[in-house]
């Protein structure tokens, strides 16, 4: 019953949980756990009266750490760490080398101080859950006490005590899982994997009546933790960057609303224009443009304007009063006035060709020396490329 309570409890604590939030600046960290040695660890005398290679067991025990370091947005965290391990001494399971004469059961304990320098990687992600993994060096103090005699040795009683500290090298992994309980509070769930290079332990051993005589013993340790600590986040969330717009393009395509749209593909489809046809009309034996005219010459320009001009044919034309001679100039005089009022509105007078007609091209035929309206005309025509 109680378990069942404990297990929804810890689910409501995850369920009511914010999400998770990525975090710059300094930290700290309390934990503390479950560690456990490795079994047969080597356990050799160098030097003394007796001479082995044996292996020595530990019972499980526990592990205490504090930390402080400081988070970065892009996911990475660096640390100092120091932690605490403390076990009991168990046993010298067995022996090696033909010798039978050491203490089985030992009392005592062996303690192990690290000072690390941790290296960590987060994974945020959008839940309350962030999974790291990482890497530390750093230094170890090993400190053992232990003691063991062994009555029934041949030879006499054999005992074994150590009372020393070695400092060394030390390396670790680790990988677990952080719980985000509250903005900058979280439950921090690990496992690390601590080495310790081999080190020396100096003691005595009393055999065959003789007491306290000196030895040296080589040992190492190697061992696992698993850890749950709360670490505070001294310092602000870290910025996110704001959701990216995008809009769509003429391809169907979408970008980002600061980026380009792909450059359509040129339109080369020639659109045939049609030719621009229109008549300026005179007054008898007069070159002068009327109102009505120039207002006509002046929209035909505009419309012309919005195509490519290839060519433009004004042709200047009279009725049959008076003499051909007289006719043939006037018709030039009416050519010419409206060329200039084309370039005026702005076409090219390089795409004018003047043709001057006199009375040879008559709108409407007449008998010579009559008087016709229609024939009193200059003729546009603008031809399109």
């Amino acid at each position: 019953m109680k378990l069942k309570t404990s297990l929804f409890a810890a689910a409501a604590v995850v369920a009511m949980a914010p999400a998770a939030h990525a975090y710059e600046g300094l930290y700290g960290k309390i934990s503390a756990g479950l560690s456990v040695a490795e079994d047969d660890l080597d356990f050799e005398s160098t030097s003394g009266p007796v001479l082995f290679d044996q292996d020595i067991d530990y019972d499980q025990g526990v592990a205490v750490s504090a930390a402080f370091g400081k988070a970065y947005a892009s996911g990475w965290r660096g640390e100092f760490e120091f932690t605490h391990r403390s076990h009991d001494a168990r046993h010298i399971p067995g022996d090696n080398l033909g010798f039978s004469g050491l203490p089985t059961q030992l009392d005592g304990d062996l303690d192990v101080q690290t000072f690390m320098v941790n290296l960590i990687k987060d994974f945020d992600n959008e839940t309350i859950l962030t999974p790291f993994v990482g890497a530390g060096v750093g230094a170890a103090r090993v400190n053992g006490e232990l003691a063991g005699t062994n009555n029934t040795a041949a030879g006499g009683p054999l005992a074994l005590a150590i009372d020393d500290t070695y400092i060394g090298l030390a390396a670790q992994a680790l990988a677990g899982v952080g719980v985000e309980l509250a903005e900058g509070l979280s439950l921090d769930l690990e496992y690390r994997y601590l080495w310790t290079d081999e080190h020396s332990f100096d003691g005595t051993i009393t055999a065959n009546g003789v007491s306290n005589a000196l030895g040296e013993f080589q040992t190492n340790f190697g061992g696992h933790s698993l850890m749950a600590g709360l670490r505070w986040n001294f310092g602000a969330p870290a910025p996110v960057a704001p959701p990216v717009e995008y809009k769509d393009c003429w391809d169907g395509s979408s970008v980002p609303v600061t980026a380009a749209c792909p450059e359509a593909p040129a339109d080369d489809t020639d659109v045939a224009l049609e030719p621009i046809d229109f008549v300026v009309y005179f007054d008898y034996d007069k070159s002068n443009l009327t109102p009505e005219a120039s207002n006509l010459i002046r929209e035909a320009a505009a419309r012309a304007l919005e195509g490519d001009i290839d060519t433009v044919v004004v042709s200047g034309n009279t009725d049959s009063s008076g003499g051909a001679a007289y006719n043939q100039r006037l018709s030039e005089r009416r050519a010419s006035v409206v060329r200039d009022a084309l370039i005026a509105n702005g076409v090219s007078g390089d795409a004018i060709r003047v043709e001057a007609n006199g009375e040879n091209n008559p709108a409407k035929p007449t008998p010579d020396g009559v008087r016709e309206p229609l024939n009193r005309r200059t003729e546009v025509t603008i031809s399109f490329e």
